[in-house]
């Protein structure tokens, strides 16, 4: 009897003893690097971004510095030229992106409608992505989509609209936005042609949501405008002098004239805007449903919203969203007390859309 009884609690304690060999084992299972050790058996992360090669290495270098084990496969387009080509793919069941890096309006318009983001909330693992108080506006404030589940804006920048070369247009002539309807300025103005996605239908938005419809009409119509769609372009006429004030000018593209000594006296136009706008440009993430490299993707989407990151993508010329590193341009981060409008946020999107049917309908046609 007492051989049974003892038998018993034996096995008794032997499941107990297994129990807590299962808790203790599964309380010492970090899902972080399990995810991190999938990925390196991946191997590798499609990401596209923003295009230019300043784009190219702040959204690769470091993130290979930290994971050397996974290569990554970094396409640099604008969205306007990037886009088509994924719903092209994805009509025919072909996934070649893990994450999407870039401007939210055209994603919001484009990607969204058609089911291409699965939810980036489950992807974000690090404590620090995960910090409600590192964040301007908290975490909860960088979702672009009425869903927040999509697409997450890490940037906050106080938006610029216009650049101008004072070696050729002196304060006298442009001092405010009123300024650009002045007949002075006509024919002097390069505009990023707002009937495409890109930041001069972001520049429109903006003009249409300060200064009206009626001011957008005349400046789209009676100023002798030349629009195109070419970042380097539009920043060679500027830095020359040939159209010395840009709108919606790639900044990216105006600091490499700047650093071989051409066009130092461009500058941002100074005037304030009356309702100031954040802008997320090319600063914001999200997860593609079906990433052809899931683990890969949620480590590299972590790495990008960490204070590493971060540090990082200061060097595009914009503000990060966190508060727990500095601000790479501080003339350009958001103050205490003001109230800012999230021009790219899904809410916006239907001003955006109506500056740019307003170009289409009162840029005069081509010669």
């Amino acid at each position: 009897m007492h051989d049974k009884l003892n038998r018993a609690r034996f096995a008794l304690l032997g499941v107990l003893s297994l129990a807590a060999t299962a808790v203790v084992s599964e309380a010492r299972a970090d899902p972080w690097d399990d995810t991190v050790k999938a990925a390196i058996a991946e191997g590798e992360v499609d990401v596209h971004g923003g295009p230019g090669e300043v784009f190219h290495h702040i959204l690769t270098d470091g993130f290979r510095q930290a994971f050397p084990q996974i290569k990554v496969n970094f396409s640099g387009l604008s969205g306007r030229d990037a886009i088509p080509k994924i719903v092209r793919e994805r009509a025919a069941g072909v996934y070649t992106v893990d994450v999407y890096v870039g401007g939210s309006s055209s994603t919001l318009q484009s990607l969204k409608p058609i089911n291409a983001f699965a939810p980036i909330e489950p992807a974000l693992m690090l404590p620090e992505v995960l910090d409600d108080k590192a964040w301007y506006g908290g975490r909860d404030g960088g979702w672009v989509d009425r869903d927040k589940k999509f697409i997450f804006g890490f940037e906050a920048t106080v938006t610029e609209t216009t650049a101008v070369n004072r070696d050729f247009v002196s304060r006298d002539v442009l001092s405010s936005y009123d300024d650009l309807q002045s007949p002075k300025v006509a024919g002097k103005i390069v505009f990023d042609d707002p009937r495409l996605p890109g930041p001069g239908l972001g520049a429109a938005q903006r003009y249409l949501l300060n200064f009206g419809e009626d001011w957008l009409k005349r400046l789209y119509s009676q100023q002798k405008i030349v629009y195109i769609a070419n970042p380097h372009q539009e920043a060679e006429w500027l830095v020359s002098g040939k159209y010395p004030i840009a709108i919606g000018a790639s900044s990216d593209e105006i600091e490499r004239f700047q650093q071989l000594g051409l066009g130092k006296n461009v500058v941002s136009f100074e005037a304030p805007m009356p309702r100031p706008t954040l802008d997320f440009a090319y600063g914001s993430v999200s997860l593609m449903a079906n990433a052809p490299h899931p683990n890969a993707a949620k480590v590299y989407i972590n790495w990008l919203l960490s204070k590493a990151g971060q540090k990082d993508w200061g060097k595009i010329g914009g503000n990060s969203r966190r508060v727990d590193i500095p601000y790479a341009v501080p003339r350009l981060a958001p103050q205490k007390g003001v109230t800012y409008i999230a021009e790219q946020t899904e809410e916006n999107l239907a001003n955006r859309q109506e500056a740019g049917n307003l170009a289409k309908q009162y840029i005069p046609a081509g010669p």
